[in-house]
């Protein structure tokens, strides 16, 4: 696990919020990504079987060298990673884009990995500077993102709509009931200052 204990001036409100940055994932980051998986609350949402690290490494190999076309990333507070973003055009991906429904835009997937960071607002900070300072640049055709979460994912929901994403419809994937929520180019502007 990344480690280090969230202290108490990590705990923000908007007029405090620390920046948080970001970087590509790197084959290196694999054990971390490996144990967030393993967390409880990774796994009731995201990471609902067990993986290995070998699993991991074939599965975010591809992200990582480039050979896919989507982007994936850690965020960081106070130089400890403590969640992962990914983000990838809909229409690199028809399978995912006619499950939800749409055929342009970007999907962003996010999950705290650290149980440390939970509950603390980091996850809409989080949300709002990768589309504003990653995701729209490097997809800067695209005018909308998306993203999904588990009807049940309360936390999540609120999560992405503090940062600027409305309901936009159900879905199912996977026999789990999903809602996908959206989001027009500049809302995230608006959310991350």
């Amino acid at each position: 696990m990344c480690g280090t204990a969230v202290s108490q001036s990590v705990a923000m409100n908007r007029a405090t919020e620390p920046e948080v940055t970001f970087r590509p994932l790197e084959e290196r980051d694999f054990p971390i990504l490996s144990a967030w998986f393993a967390e409880p609350h990774v796994r009731r949402f995201y990471q609902k079987t067990s993986v290995t690290l070998a699993e991991v490494a074939a599965e975010y190999g591809p992200c990582v060298r480039a050979e896919e076309p989507g982007i994936c990333h850690f965020a960081i507070i106070a130089g400890t990673p403590f969640a992962y973003l990914q983000c990838y055009r809909n229409a690199d991906y028809p399978e995912w884009g006619r499950l939800i429904g749409v055929d342009g835009g970007i999907s962003v997937d996010l999950f705290i990995g650290d149980p440390a960071y939970l509950r603390k607002g980091l996850g809409r900070a989080a949300l709002s500077g990768y589309l504003k300072r990653i995701a729209f640049p490097f997809f800067s055709t695209e005018a909308r993102a998306y993203i999904a979460h588990e009807r049940l994912n309360t936390a999540a929901l609120r999560c992405s709509r503090a940062a600027g994403f409305l309901p936009l419809r159900g879905f199912r994937e996977d026999g789990a009931e999903m809602v996908l929520l959206a989001m027009k180019r500049g809302s995230e502007e608006r959310r991350s200052t």
